[in-house]
């Protein structure tokens, strides 16, 4: 179908070719879209209750601004168009790292997601959420993505504080390249690189955020087999 201007309810559900992953807990519907010739991918809160409704509208509101921020920049999703519930922007086609179906990474991989994120970096964004495998696709010709800024801040306008913040938050993005690549291509860190994934690693267990993800990871699981049984 042609890319439209705007975006309804009915329009999203005729534009759905199938979805990627279904709306559970503090996730929207993922959908793929037939647009414009091409596919689009669509977040969308439209069918959750009320209360869910607002928070998907200040999330959606969050990550559409960081999208809008880093537009332009290799390796990231364009934003198209966005309505009450739901926003869309472009399908970025690759593999999840968390497939570990990527063992022949090419060399610069790593070398050009940092580049990607020393980017986003320089327009004030900070991404938040890189240790999730799945927001690091490989793609087909080797380059990566980076996908999902609903972790992100946009921290561009806050002058010296908003620099200390990126510089301070943007040490996380980095670090979880970095874990990335300590995971995927061992061979390739240098010493100083090996050093710091050794100390990064051995740190996670004395660092508040790591407990509250991981909290947050069993909340999810069992919500799944919770779901999961009930489909049963």
């Amino acid at each position: 179908m042609n890319a439209p201007q705007e975006l309804d309810a009915g329009l999203l559900e005729d534009a759905t070719e199938r979805f990627l992953r279904r709306r559970s807990w503090l996730n929207p519907d993922l959908r793929l879209l037939k647009w414009g010739g091409g596919f689009a991918v669509a977040k969308d809160w439209g069918d959750a209750p009320f209360l869910l409704r607002a928070y998907g509208r200040w999330s959606l509101g969050r990550e559409w601004k960081l999208l809008k921020r880093v537009e332009g920049l290799q390796g990231v999703p364009r934003p198209l168009v966005r309505s009450r519930h739901a926003i869309v922007m472009t399908y970025l086609e690759g593999i999840p790292l968390s497939s570990r179906l990527t063992a022949d990474l090419p060399p610069d991989f790593f070398s050009l997601l940092e580049k990607i994120v020393s980017a986003i970096h320089d327009l004030g964004v900070v991404h938040l959420d890189l240790r999730q495998r799945r927001n690091v696709l490989f793609g087909a010709d080797g380059s990566p993505r980076i996908l999902d800024f609903g972790a992100g801040l946009d921290l561009h306008g806050f002058g010296w504080i908003g620099r200390l913040a990126i510089g301070w938050l943007g040490y996380l993005d980095r670090m979880a390249v970095l874990k990335l690549k300590a995971n995927y291509a061992p061979d390739r860190l240098t010493e100083r690189e090996r050093k710091r994934a050794f100390w990064a690693k051995a740190a996670r267990y004395f660092w508040p955020p790591n407990w509250f993800h991981g909290f947050k990871t069993r909340i999810r699981r069992a919500w799944r087999n919770t779901r999961s049984g009930s489909d049963s």
